[in-house]
């Protein structure tokens, strides 16, 4: 033993234990600790005692008893538990924004195709793909539409489609049927029976002619004849219309349901719930899907995922498209305009938790403070504070904002705050958007006018009159605008 100690106390290089000190136990280091000679304490650990100066060599209690080796003690489960804590916590607020590997590596898309118009085209409802319903005046073209009538085409019974123009061809939707019209003469070109009538305004991308239905069918068909590509059965009817970004196509239906399929075969690559019916097409800008509901709720989805970021809700309900700009999602609901931030994402639970402050601050309980406004929220344009009435899409450019109401009132808004710039009142309740070419404002109302009004100043320049309301939405291409009246006719307007 004396040995042992004497090896291990040369090993740790600590001083040599003399005979005569070796003799006595050697104790563990734990200051202050008792002279074995002389009973006083040892003031330090230089291990020789101060009052006899005796050498009472002490070895550190690890090297003599070792460390602890349980697995398990207090001061660990206690270390585990709040490490634990914290990673439950910080998962907890970013799971909803961690990317869907699932749907990244195993549902992708065949090709990129989209619906955005080229130049000289409007291939989708809306123009392009954020829906701000504004194209460039061509090239070789006057630079602004005199407002004179080329040519009208009957199309049988009217539906709520739209035309689309993309290669010198119209295509619209109809009762029952799908068709597509020489875009310089207006002649019918081709129709193709459908099981239902088509509602929705088509959509042309990467050679495909995309038709939802409202027997829950959305069809590729191609464009040169109607046939029949693939079709794709949803679970409930579907009036919006198709938008296609890299090679995804979105539609939502009635139950709810905003679907995103594969636009080459078909195949769905995710699906999003809403919380009430999804009736009209959702505009996409920087991997951001706006989806409007009929609860009156904004869900800002990923376009690539489906993954939901934001739910905004208003009291009343969301019918027309929203419109991405500015890094801003301009929507209708409730006769009103809502402005919301599009990059915005909301931690899970946090729209309930203000509910609860809002509540106790209503309650007046003592210290509550006031609470802040909803989760991405800007700004709301409500017309003369009573019986708003807007319930069309807008539409922006260069810096401003353009919506009409019902009453025939036509707005211009400064589109970062809700400013009002100027009104217009024109003739009959304004439901579809307006449409901006160049400097050129064009506007089609329920009283059966086509108006050209100058953007910066609100000034009426020109106005068609047409037999019947006008409610579908407009479509450019070419130097000639494409309006579709409620007898179900189309007018070409140069």
């Amino acid at each position: 033993l004396k040995n042992g100690i004497a090896k291990l106390a040369q090993i740790l290089r600590l001083k040599t234990v003399p005979a005569v000190a070796a003799e006595h136990p050697v104790r563990p280091l734990a200051l202050p600790v008792r002279c074995p000679e002389c009973g006083e304490q040892v003031l330090d650990d230089s291990g020789r005692c101060s009052s006899c100066n005796s050498d009472t060599q002490v070895l550190p209690p690890w090297a003599l008893y070792g460390r602890d080796r349980r697995l398990f003690t207090r001061k660990r489960l206690i270390r585990a538990g709040i490490v634990v804590l914290v990673l439950v916590f910080l998962l907890w607020l970013n799971y909803p924004f961690l990317p869907n590997y699932r749907v990244l590596l195993f549902n992708r898309p065949v090709t990129a195709a989209t619906s955005n118009s080229a130049p000289a085209q409007w291939t989708m409802e809306g123009g392009d793909l954020a829906q701000t319903k504004a194209a460039p005046a061509p090239d070789g073209l006057p630079g602004a539409l005199q407002g004179s009538l080329k040519w009208s085409a009957s199309t049988g019974q009217a539906t709520r489609s739209g035309p689309v123009v993309a290669d010198g061809k119209v295509y619209l939707g109809g009762h029952f049927k799908a068709l597509s019209l020489d875009a310089e003469t207006g002649a019918v070109l081709w129709e193709k029976s459908t099981k239902a009538p088509v509602q929705g305004t088509p959509a042309l991308a990467a050679g495909n002619l995309y038709v939802a239905s409202q027997d829950h069918r959305l069809t590729a068909m191609d464009p040169a004849n109607g046939d029949t590509i693939w079709e794709f059965l949803a679970g409930d009817i579907i009036t919006s219309a198709p938008v296609i970004h890299d090679g995804m196509v979105y539609v939502g239906t009635w139950d709810g349901m905003a679907h995103a399929l594969d636009a080459t075969t078909g195949d769905e690559i995710w699906a999003y719930q809403a919380d009430d019916v999804v009736a009209s097409h959702s505009p996409i800008a920087d991997g951001v899907m706006a989806l409007a509901d009929r609860a009156g709720k904004m869900h800002l989805v990923d376009a690539r995922t489906g993954q939901n970021r934001l739910v905004y809700r208003t009291p009343k309900s969301a019918y027309a498209a929203p419109v991405i700009a500015h890094d801003l999602v301009f929507f209708a609901a409730g006769g009103s305009l809502y402005a919301i931030n599009a990059r915005e994402k909301e931690i899970p639970g946090q729209y309930h938790f203000k509910r609860v402050w809002a509540q106790l601050w209503l309650w007046q309980v003592p210290g509550v403070p006031r609470p802040s406004g909803q989760q991405g929220g800007r700004w709301r344009f409500s017309p003369d504070g009573a019986d708003p009435s807007i319930v069309g899409a807008p539409a922006v450019a260069s810096g401003r904002l353009y919506a009409g109401d019902l009453l025939g009132n036509l707005y211009a808004l400064d589109p970062l705050t809700g400013r009002e710039v100027w009104r217009t009142k024109l003739a009959g309740g304004i439901y579809a958007s307006p449409l901006v070419v160049g400097d050129q404002l064009l506007v089609a109302t329920q009283g059966g006018k086509v108006y050209a009004v100058d953007r910066e100043s609100g000034d009426v320049g020109w106005e068609v009159s047409l037999p019947t309301p006008v409610n579908e939405s407009l479509a450019y291409a070419n130097g000639v605008l494409y309006v579709r009246d409620a007898d179900g006719t189309v007018h070409a307007i140069e």
